[in-house]
């Protein structure tokens, strides 16, 4: 397994990239934009693939971010908390052009003519996508959830999000599968136990 320590770290190629260097900012793209790409694609689904690109969702996700960062409106204290927020603005962006296409003269549902009045409906009702202030709450509700997590188990749940298996999980911090599976069910109980008392 390579050696990876000697990469520089996420604060210091964001330093970089305000100092006006171009090749951290590329560097940072390049070692996010597959996962991020993978997110978009997700949020987005099959049904508004035709009508929202991922990529240029991840474009504009990513356009902020630098716009941003350069203007000093950011500020990030741990190595993580750059990839919370590029996941929060690639969410936030994606159903941004989820709901611009759905408004109802674009919608492609409503385009394609097929179906009873009460099935168009139906179909709308249950597709319905949260307002980016929701998907921004239930991120932040995340974050809060995984900052009480031991490094480890944050880890692990980070992986796993990212559509890892418990096997290469397992592989990415020295570990075995069996504890990988242990750490997830453990994760989710507590969760489970969160949310009934919030309930």
């Amino acid at each position: 397994m390579p050696n990876t320590d000697l990469r520089p770290g996420d604060l210091e190629l964001i330093s970089d990239f305000k100092a006006g260097s171009e090749s951290a900012a590329q560097e940072l793209f390049d070692r996010y934009c597959e996962r991020l790409m993978r997110l978009a694609k997700r949020r987005i689904g099959q049904r508004m693939v035709s009508r929202v690109d991922p990529e240029d969702v991840l474009q504009s996700a990513f356009r902020t971010f630098f716009n941003r960062v350069r203007n000093d409106e950011f500020s990030f204290r741990e190595e993580d908390d750059l990839f919370k927020l590029l996941v929060r603005l690639t969410v936030h962006k994606a159903l941004r052009q989820i709901a611009f296409h759905r408004a109802r003269k674009r919608n492609p549902e409503l385009e394609a003519g097929q179906g009873s009045d009460a099935q168009d409906v139906l179909e709308q009702v249950s597709a319905d996508e949260p307002s980016p202030e929701t998907a921004v709450a239930v991120v932040d509700e995340f974050e809060r959830f995984m900052g009480q997590l031991p490094h480890l188990d944050r880890q692990v749940v980070a992986l796993k999000l990212q559509g890892y298996s418990t096997l290469e999980i397992a592989g990415q911090i020295g570990s075995y599968d069996r504890k990988v599976r242990r750490i997830l069910v453990r994760v989710q109980n507590l969760a489970r136990e969160q949310a009934d008392e919030t309930g």
